[in-house]
């Protein structure tokens, strides 16, 4: 099945960095926090990050749940496009939205929480 050999592609980072990775991004999620993860002597804040920026997730996505992702679109500082997919994790990215099996939604307006943002999509 196509969208399965994906899963094949495994991460190949060294072991330090993996975990690394894992406690802070993960675990106790400190990107989102101005400074909460230095690298190279540079504390990060992803507020400063002004460049126009666009998020996609999909409602079904067991992997990066779409709520979660929402919210970390609202840590960016500049402009922020978010669209919801249909379906999951890769079904929900490479399939059309035609043939009435899948679809997607959008809103301009990027509100507090995401239960208003899907609302208003």
């Amino acid at each position: 099945f196509d969208l399965l050999y994906w899963n094949s592609d495994s991460t190949r980072m060294p072991a330090a960095m993996h975990g690394f990775y894992l406690r802070n991004m993960y675990l106790a999620n400190k990107l989102r926090e101005a400074g909460g993860i230095t690298l190279g002597g540079v504390p990060l804040d992803l507020s400063k990050v002004k460049v126009p920026s666009y998020f996609i997730s999909t409602v079904e996505d067991h992997i990066a749940p779409w709520k979660s992702t929402y919210k970390g679109a609202k840590v960016l500082g500049g402009k922020v496009r978010f669209v919801l997919g249909g379906s999951g994790h890769i079904a929900g990215i490479v399939n059309p939205p035609g043939a009435g099996k899948y679809g997607y939604w959008t809103n301009d307006a990027l509100p507090a929480e995401p239960e208003a943002w899907q609302q208003g999509a």
